[in-house]
């Protein structure tokens, strides 16, 4: 599995480079919320995500094993807590080079159209859409994830009251997750149908209003959990 991320990882790189002597040495490098370039830059700087990929997959290798090795040392809480964050973190590995992969492949595509465009309005409106599509397709595969993730230090809806105990952990987070999906759906959608230019803002208000209902309701299975472990004694 290890060698297959490693893969996967670099096949982003790999195209990335075989592609570059194609284009022209400046390039469209930063669009604003409508799609228009607002910045060239150097060819070279499309490189930079294929790099950012490989160091988040070497960095979540290192961490694997550290997690891996403190699940076999640890009491048994820790241990799980180890375990936990282990699986977090294979799952982590795996799905950032395959949806950066997929951004970075369109990035490419959508550079090269937009640099050697002659005498035409250059615009990227699919690179929003495909960053925000990208972006919901994660939602929903973290939506799925949410509620299997036993309590750990790096994924989850993780504040106070949550990560009071498990029964507070499960509770917020099965509701998290269909949050989750929710969201991703809606993103998906959003980007598909609605005009580039609100896209992104309401994403970001699907984001915010279903962050507030969450602790919302993180509260009040807080509170709940509370009184009825005060009923016990």
């Amino acid at each position: 599995m290890k060698k297959l991320k490693l893969l996967i990882a670099l096949v982003p790189l790999v195209i990335t480079a075989a592609v570059l002597p194609l284009f022209p040495e400046r390039v469209p490098m930063h669009y604003n919320i409508e799609g228009n370039v607002d910045r060239m830059g150097s060819r070279y700087e499309l490189l930079l995500m294929p790099l950012i990929i490989l160091l988040v997959v070497a960095v979540s290798s290192f961490a694997t094993k550290h997690y891996a090795k403190r699940a076999e040392c640890a009491d048994e809480s820790e241990a799980k807590t180890a375990k936990a964050n282990t699986k977090v973190l294979g799952i982590t590995s795996l799905a950032v080079p395959v949806v950066f992969g997929a951004l970075q492949c369109g990035i490419l595509y959508m550079t090269y159209r937009n640099a050697t465009a002659q005498n035409i309005e250059v615009k990227s409106d699919l690179i929003v859409r495909l960053t925000f599509i990208l972006i919901g397709l994660m939602c929903v595969v973290m939506g799925n994830f949410m509620p299997k993730a036993p309590r750990n230090n790096l994924f989850g809806f993780r504040v106070t009251w949550s990560m009071y105990n498990d029964n507070t952990w499960k509770k917020c987070n099965r509701m998290g997750g269909i949050f989750f999906v929710m969201i991703g759906l809606l993103m998906i959608v959003t980007s598909a149908l609605v005009p580039v230019t609100l896209v992104a803002i309401l994403s970001l208000v699907y984001l915010f209003g279903a962050t507030i209902i969450l602790l919302i309701y993180s509260y009040k299975v807080y509170k709940e959990e509370k009184a009825s472990e005060s009923a016990q004694k």
